[in-house]
């Protein structure tokens, strides 16, 4: 098959984006397809092609570069996006021979979306990473309710002209069929970790572990990824303050976000020295970070869930950890870690929850070792890369052989 991808950012900014979209194209040209991708250049933090894609022969690539806009600058990020897809309408129009085209999720995706339909004439995907205004709505970044009611209305238009919509759980595909979509054009394929690389470090051999010299007899509970707005961080100052006197349990936040530095400033403030900040490790360091901790701590505000999906779950599982999540009450993902038995999930205010779910499973080490054992089958049965790659492929198959 010959395969059109268009990315809402570009492989030269990172983000959770870049792995996944990485792994993809290596797999399908693998399976002997010739993929073509158009992305956006804008900050040049790496480069437009990551050198694992440079020699592949049937990958070609070009980019369309774009203003850096900062993440809190709403307004002028839809604008950049806007004009980025105006430009992607010229390049649309010299795209041709193609079976099928996949659009990344992106804020101004009708835009996107029609200009595919018009000029490249093929049966297009829209890939759904996050919802939009959803995301934007329960993060707290679009209050006003007009603007909620246009983009709302506005984004059906996207899910209206594409032929499918992927998306990455069932919440969210729930959250889509709210929009009117029936469920026949829906597939539901979970992001992934890269099962050939991705997996538990022993104690011994980590080096994270050796960097920050720390303790077999501390319990570390542990968040790695980005601060930001999908981030609960008064969760974890909350459940903090509950186990404050318990001298060997220690959270351990790792990387930095928008509200890292009132995080930092609160937890400070409250004498919380039970808190320890940390810096981002290298992309190469994931399986020693993953692997270091006792438990994982995945705090998730009101109505994230549905709207996107917490990306680092499969990885913690390939490293043989349970985590502990605060979310949604009877959303799927929460019920996914009492029926499988691979977690515990409370709702996004129970904090005093959290902390006896914390102390359960520091206590109860046989526990934490069947749902980390669990944990480990699982992930590699619904999140592992080999998997869900060729999940894609197979709907590339099937969507592009409807045309």
């Amino acid at each position: 098959m010959n395969i059109l991808l268009f990315m809402s950012s570009g492989l030269d900014t990172p983000g959770p984006s870049l792995h996944l979209y990485t792994a993809l194209i290596e797999d399908l040209v693998s399976y002997g397809h010739n993929v073509h991708l158009i992305e956006s250049h804008s900050t040049g933090i790496n480069p437009d092609c990551p050198e694992r894609l440079a020699n592949l022969e049937n990958f070609t690539y070009e980019t369309i570069n774009i203003e850096v806009v900062a993440k809190n600058a709403f307004v002028k990020r839809y604008l950049v996006g806007v004009k980025y897809c105006f430009k992607a309408r010229k390049v649309f129009k010299e795209q041709q021979g193609f079976d099928v085209m996949m659009i990344q999720s992106c804020p101004w995706a009708p835009f996107a979306v029609t200009f595919a339909k018009n000029y490249v004439k093929v049966p297009v995907i829209y890939n759904s990473q996050d919802m939009f205004p959803g995301a934007s709505i329960a993060n707290g970044v679009m209050k006003q309710k007009w603007m909620q009611k246009f983009f709302y209305a506005f984004q059906k238009i996207a899910y209206k002209k594409a032929d499918h919509i992927s998306v990455i759980s069932e919440d969210m595909k729930q959250k889509v069929i709210e929009q009117g979509v029936v469920s026949e054009k829906i597939t539901i394929i979970p992001n992934w970790y890269d099962d050939k690389s991705v997996k538990e470090i022993p104690w011994d051999e980590n080096l994270f572990i050796k960097k920050y010299g720390m303790k077999k007899d501390i319990f570390y509970v542990q968040y790695a990824g980005t601060m930001g707005f999908n981030f609960d961080f008064q969760m974890v100052i909350d459940v903090a303050e509950i186990l404050k006197n318990e001298k060997n349990v220690v959270f351990q936040m790792i990387g930095s976000g928008s509200q890292k530095d009132v995080f930092e400033k609160t937890a400070k403030e409250r004498g919380l020295y039970n808190i320890v900040f940390l810096p981002f490790e290298p992309q190469e360091m994931v399986s020693h970070v993953y692997s270091a901790c006792s438990v994982c701590l995945i705090p998730l505000p009101k109505g994230v869930i549905g709207n996107s999906v917490p990306s680092k779950a499969g990885l913690l599982m390939a490293c043989n950890r349970v985590i502990i999540t605060s979310a949604d009450p009877g959303s799927e993902y929460n019920k996914m870690f009492e029926r499988e038995q691979i977690g515990i999930a409370y709702s996004t205010d129970d904090s005093r929850g959290v902390a006896a779910g914390i102390l359960k499973l520091r206590d109860n080490p046989d526990l934490r070792e069947r749902y980390a054992d669990n944990a480990q089958k699982y992930g590699k049965a619904v999140y592992a890369r080999t998997i869900n790659t060729g999940l894609y492929e197979d709907l590339y198959r099937r969507i592009g052989e409807k045309a």
